[in-house]
C-alpha cells in the first residue's frame, strides 16, 4: 500500500512546507491517454511541461508567477507539499490532495492559474502540453528517489552544476532542516541511474 502522510516517516518529514519562491540553498513527445484513479491520502510525483517543450519558464518573473499560482491553488484545492522544481520547459511537484481535493481538479486548475498570470504578455501561444505524468509514491525509499530526483533535475538539465545554485526549488528548505547537506547536488544522487526519469503512467487535464 502506498504511504500516506499519517505514516511515521511523513509525519517527521512534513510539517508544513511552504511553497518558497527564487531562494538559493546558500541562502538557507505526445503521452498515450490513461486515466490514472487515485485514493485519498496518497503521495504523487507530477510533471507538467509547456507546450512542444518550449522554454516559457526561462524568464525569472514567470518562475515565480508559477509558485505564486501554485500557491494560491493550495487555497483553492488544499494538498500538503513535499516539493518541487520550475525548469525552462517544465516542472516536477511532489504532494499529497487532502480531504476531498483530487489530483486532476488541482492539476487543471493550477494550469489555468499559471496560464492567467502568463497568457497577458503571450495572446495567442499555447503554454502548456495538454498531458501530464503522474506516479503514485509506494514507499520511503520511493519517496526519496524522487525527491532526489526532482532537485537534481537543474543539474541534469545542465542549467547549473550544483543543485543548490538553482533558486526556483525546495532543495533550500531541505537543507535548512537537515534532510540534505549543504554542499548535496555536485554529483548524481544514489541509484541515479534507476529512476524512473519519466514519473509514471499518464493522466488528462
Amino acid at each position: 500500500m502506498p504511504p500516506t502522510p499519517d505514516s511515521g516517516f511523513f509525519r517527521e518529514i512534513s510539517r508544513h512546507f511552504p511553497i518558497a519562491r527564487g531562494r538559493s540553498v546558500a541562502d538557507a513527445c505526445d503521452m498515450p491517454r490513461y486515466r490514472r484513479y487515485f485514493s485519498a491520502g496518497q503521495i504523487v510525483f507530477l510533471t507538467l511541461a509547456c507546450n512542444d517543450r518550449t522554454p516559457w519558464f526561462r524568464p525569472p518573473e514567470v518562475c515565480g508567477q508559477v509558485l505564486d499560482a501554485l500557491q494560491s491553488v493550495r487555497s483553492w484545492h488544499p494538498f500538503r507539499h513535499y516539493g518541487h522544481v520550475v525548469l525552462e520547459d517544465h516542472l516536477h511537484l511532489l504532494l499529497c490532495p487532502c480531504g476531498a481535493t483530487r489530483v486532476p481538479m488541482l492539476v487543471g486548475s493550477f494550469k489555468r492559474a499559471v496560464l492567467s498570470r502568463w497568457r497577458p504578455l503571450h495572446p495567442g501561444e499555447r503554454l502548456w502540453q495538454r498531458r501530464y505524468f503522474d506516479h503514485v509514491i509506494r514507499d520511503a525509499d520511493d519517496f526519496r528517489r524522487h525527491l532526489d530526483y526532482l532537485h537534481f533535475n537543474p543539474v541534469k538539465h545542465g542549467l547549473v552544476t550544483h543543485a543548490g545554485d538553482w533558486p526556483w526549488s525546495s532543495l533550500s528548505q531541505w537543507v535548512a532542516r537537515g534532510v540534505y547537506r549543504c554542499d548535496w547536488g555536485a554529483i548524481p544522487p544514489e541509484d541515479w541511474d534507476h529512476m524512473p526519469w519519466r514519473g509514471g503512467p499518464t493522466s488528462g487535464t
